[in-house]
C-alpha cells in the first residue's frame, strides 16, 4: 500500500475543520465558574459524592446552570451547585444550600467558601473549608 496524494477542495476542508472544532468543544469544553479564595482546607467533591472535613460532611447533590442573585444583589446566570451539609453532634444538623462560585456559607462551626464549580453532568465543586472558633 502506498500513500495516495489527493487534493481536497477548500470548501470540504473548511467543513472538516469546523466539524473537528465542534467535536473538540463538545467533548472538552466544560463550563467552569471560578472565584479563587485563600486560606482554609481545599477540598474537591464530584457530583453525587460526599466529602468529609472533621465532623462536617458535604454532599454535592446537583450542578446546573440557573439564575441567581449574588452578594451585591445583582441578578446573574451561571453554574450553581446544591450542597447538602451534615454536622455530626447531639443533635446532628443537616441543611441544603444552593451556592454559586464566590459564595461563603456557614453552618455550626464551619465556614465553606465555594471557589469553583465545574461542569454540569458529572461535574465537581472545589471548596475551601475553615473551622471557626469553638462554640
Amino acid at each position: 500500500m502506498g500513500i495516495i496524494n489527493k487534493n481536497v477542495p477548500i470548501k470540504n476542508l473548511k467543513d472538516i475543520l469546523l466539524s473537528a472544532l465542534i467535536l473538540v468543544c463538545l467533548g472538552g469544553c466544560v463550563p467552569v465558574e471560578k472565584v479563587p479564595g485563600s486560606g482554609g482546607e481545599l477540598i474537591q467533591i464530584k457530583q453525587g459524592n460526599v466529602g468529609r472535613f472533621h465532623e462536617l460532611q458535604i454532599g454535592v447533590m446537583n450542578i446546573v446552570r440557573a439564575d441567581y442573585v449574588d452578594e451585591a444583589g445583582a441578578k446573574k446566570q451561571g453554574l450553581i451547585a446544591v450542597l447538602s451539609l451534615f454536622v455530626e453532634g447531639n443533635p446532628p444538623q443537616e441543611k441544603d444550600f444552593k451556592v454559586h462560585a464566590g459564595q461563603k456559607i456557614t453552618m455550626d462551626k464551619y465556614s465553606v467558601y465555594v471557589e469553583e464549580i465545574r461542569g454540569t453532568v458529572k461535574g465537581l465543586v472545589t471548596l475551601r473549608i475553615d473551622e471557626l472558633a469553638k462554640k
